[in-house]
């Protein structure tokens, strides 16, 4: 009997540590998670988002938009003074103004924004829809634009602080306000329709949807462009950072007017020339 009741206990004591065992493993499992469970997968590019990142990208540039903030801001700013208006009419005189500027008018930033990861290739092909066909020339010609604007704001100031020049009459940048009946035809412009995408499209049918608007973006550039003599290959990125430089300068000296601690430089020197 005595054997017994031993051998009970010794059994229990046993059942007691394998529970606590069991208890502090599945703690550990929670906390470090399983070991044999798999990492979570990454979403894999299809071919149709990989085709249209390709073309787009390679039109894309993320420069552009710091630069027309500060553009827009500015302009908003020469448009405003003096007048009450709404921002709202401020923002449409501002886009109507660079539209005379920029065949097609400058694109709204961000430039593009790209469905998110795991989206279905139909759902690319909706987006791509969305795009505008002359996007790489607008791209192009927002940058032109960008870097010669901003560089005679930048000669202007330095004409203006050497005592070369006419000082400017106002912190913001100088544009001409378009009329009315150019402000409408602008806005009318910017409202185009867009298709429906059906849902019952093939595999089949959505690759040649795709690489026939892909086609049309990258003709449109080039046929745009070449028509203007503006080399479709430009250097974007190389106009981005001179209109950079530029900016600098401008906002620099703008702030220095608005503390109060703007100077005039000493004048420019012309070289001397030797007596014949």
């Amino acid at each position: 009997m005595n054997g017994l009741v031993i051998l009970l206990g010794v059994l229990s004591f046993i059942y007691i540590l394998i529970l606590m065992g069991m208890n502090m493993v599945n703690s550990v499992q929670k906390k470090e998670g399983f070991s044999g469970a798999e990492p979570a997968k990454k979403p894999t590019k299809s071919p149709i988002e990989i085709q249209i990142r390709k073309i787009l990208d390679s039109m894309n540039s993320d420069g552009l938009c710091p630069l027309y903030k500060t553009i827009r801001t500015n302009m908003a700013k020469n448009e405003k003074a003096g007048q009450d208006i709404s921002d709202q009419e401020v923002a449409k005189r501002v886009e109507a103004a660079l539209a005379l500027k920029i065949p097609g008018g400058a694109l709204p930033c961000p430039l593009l924004t790209y469905p998110k990861a795991g989206s279905s290739d139909l759902e690319w092909l909706d987006f791509l829809q969305q795009v505008p066909s002359d996007f790489g020339a607008r791209v192009v010609l927002m940058a032109i634009y960008a870097q010669g604007f901003l560089a005679d704001k930048e000669q202007i100031l330095k004409d203006a602080l050497s005592g070369n020049g006419t000082p400017p009459v106002s912190d913001g940048f100088t544009v001409c306000s378009p009329d009315v009946a150019t402000s409408r035809r602008a806005e009318k412009k910017g409202k185009e329709e867009r298709c429906t995408l059906p849902e019952d499209l093939s595999p089949e049918d959505i690759q040649e949807a795709v690489s026939t608007l892909l086609k049309t973006l990258v003709a449109k550039k080039n046929t745009i462009l070449k028509e203007k003599k503006i080399d479709p290959n430009t250097d974007v990125e190389a106009l981005i950072k001179k209109a950079n430089v530029s900016a600098t300068y401008v906002s620099q000296k703008s702030e220095q007017a608005q503390s109060g601690t703007l100077q005039m430089d000493g004048p420019i020197q012309k070289p001397a020339t030797k007596d014949t």
